[in-house]
């Protein structure tokens, strides 16, 4: 390690400055693993993993500037049911490497490409104005919803409310089943007394004691609003999938509409791993308006015929090659699904790439595989700190106040 940091004041700024704003992992079993950073509160990170670990010391991770920083924290308290409050100890630095291999794309296959980018400011933006296809399809659904439960409405606004910013950060859709029956609830969901402070601040009146509440988001991502539903009477699990399928047909028709302005280039893909890609863009007016360094963008990787995933990530780096620029993104908390198909098809690759070197082996005279690049400098950041990766991430104390009170949602 080249760099060690115990001040309390110093440990803080870090992880204020980097923790919630770049993509963090957690290590566990020496590999390391994507993990989502609820908030930072009275000077402790909260986190949420699935991981089960044989102590209380947690390592998380971060890469800034050419720097990576290993966060050394001890498990101060937590939910039991992966939501966890950790108190740092010292945060250790030393050169970032690239630990994963990237795989060159006319290794895997040809014809990997990028389009529809968008820059996730200009996500929160676009639904942020009035907008009349958008008002007709709101509307067109609230009515459909209400027929089926008269106690629902459609929450749909360019600013997160309370309960919207907090789903974010637990990244959980909430499901009480009954509110004054705490053995009623499932960690799967949001926590049952973190949902508690919310209703006692809300003007929701005490006769309901059911709620299912499930985001809208664009492209499984960025929240935009909710579809919320309230009862008297317990609400089952067959309805909570009924509102899911709901949530996701708002999401779908909204995105039909065009109002977000997806970018129209089409990108030819240079490499790939599990932990980023680069790809070549044209010098067009939709690059100067969603790729920045630094930025947040979402965009479709199109990985074979009928196979796409939509990523997250953080543009790491932009290079200029005469005619086009060379775009370097790392990957930012996707989605269980994406994660899943993207494993897939890699998987897929190193498999071909195995069996042409077994076949090179036996036959001496054939062609030899091309090498996989399996180290590589960490591409440098820039101000991360100034611009976080997270747009809603930002000022996490003022979301998760000191005290335990919640604002009325």
């Amino acid at each position: 390690m080249e760099k060690e940091i115990k001040d309390p004041e110093g440990i803080l700024k870090v992880i204020t400055a980097l923790f919630g704003k770049l993509p963090a992992y957690i290590i566990n079993a020496e590999k390391e693993y994507p993990v989502k950073i609820i908030a930072l509160k009275n000077k402790a990170l909260i986190i949420s993993t699935n991981l089960k670990f044989p102590n209380r010391d947690r390592i998380l991770t971060v890469v800034h500037n050419g720097s990576k920083f290993f966060a050394h924290f001890i498990v101060a308290g937590g939910d039991g049911n992966g939501v966890e409050i950790l108190t740092p100890v010292k945060i250790q630095i030393s050169a970032a490497t690239r630990q994963g291999a990237r795989v060159e794309a006319s290794q895997i296959q040809t014809g990997l490409v990028v389009s529809n980018i968008i820059n996730v400011n200009d996500v929160s933006k676009a639904i942020g104005f009035d907008d009349k296809k958008v008002d007709t399809i709101l509307l067109a659904y609230r009515t459909k919803l209400a027929k089926a439960f008269p106690q629902s409405s459609i929450f749909f606004a360019g600013r997160m409310d309370n309960r919207l910013r907090l789903m974010h950060h637990y990244d959980k859709d909430i499901f009480i089943i009954d509110r004054k029956e705490k053995s009623t609830a499932s960690p799967a969901f949001f926590p049952f007394d973190e949902y508690l402070r919310i209703f006692d601040n809300s003007k929701i009146p005490d006769t309901y004691t059911s709620e299912i509440c499930v985001p809208i988001k664009y492209k499984g991502y960025v929240h935009l609003g909710y579809v919320q539903v309230l009862s008297e009477k317990p609400l089952d699990f067959e309805i909570y999938k009924q509102i899911q399928t709901f949530s996701n047909a708002v999401s779908r028709d909204i995105i039909s509409t065009g109002v977000f302005q997806e970018s129209r280039d089409v990108c030819q893909v240079m490499d790939l791993s599990m932990g980023g890609i680069s790809f070549i863009h044209a010098p067009s007016r939709s690059f100067s308006r969603s790729v920045t360094l630094n930025g947040t963008i979402l965009f479709d990787l199109n990985l074979e015929e009928g196979k796409r995933v939509t990523i997250r990530g953080i543009i790491k780096n932009i290079r200029n090659q005469e005619t086009n620029f060379r775009v370097g993104c790392q990957f930012y908390n996707l989605t269980e699904k994406d994660v899943e198909v993207l494993e897939g098809f890699l998987n897929v690759g190193k498999e071909e790439e195995a069996a042409a070197e077994a076949s090179t082996e036996s036959n001496p005279d054939g062609e030899p595989a091309s090498d996989v690049e399996t180290s590589e400098e960490e591409s440098t950041v820039v101000g991360a700190a100034d611009e976080p990766g997270d747009p809603f991430g930002q000022a996490m104390d003022a979301d998760f106040p000191a005290d335990e009170s919640t604002p009325e949602s």
